[in-house]
């Protein structure tokens, strides 16, 4: 048995070859020879860490306060600090 420890190899050895046969309804891309897309980091690692936003929770919770709605806020409050994007209040 083959064992592979880059995350890349592993992603690039499961690529659908021509002598594969059709195993989908739908060709995509990538398409051999092509080789397959990467994600930025394959480990799944973050590199924000929650003690570094720039937007706190309580910022976001005050932005959000406005609305009446306390599953709207959780969501606006949610969102604000996923994105750290403060204008996301608009989108409730």
């Amino acid at each position: 048995s083959t064992i592979l420890n880059d995350f890349s190899e592993l992603g690039n050895e499961w690529q659908v070859l021509p002598s594969d046969g059709k195993l989908f309804h739908e060709m995509a891309r990538p398409q051999f020879p092509e080789k397959c897309f990467m994600p930025e980091d394959p480990h799944g690692e973050r590199t924000r860490r929650l003690s570094e936003l720039e937007i706190s929770e309580e910022a976001a919770e005050e932005a959000c306060a406005g609305l009446k709605d306390e599953f709207s806020r959780k969501g606006c409050v949610y969102d604000i600090l996923a994105t750290q994007d403060i204008d996301m209040v608009g989108a409730y």
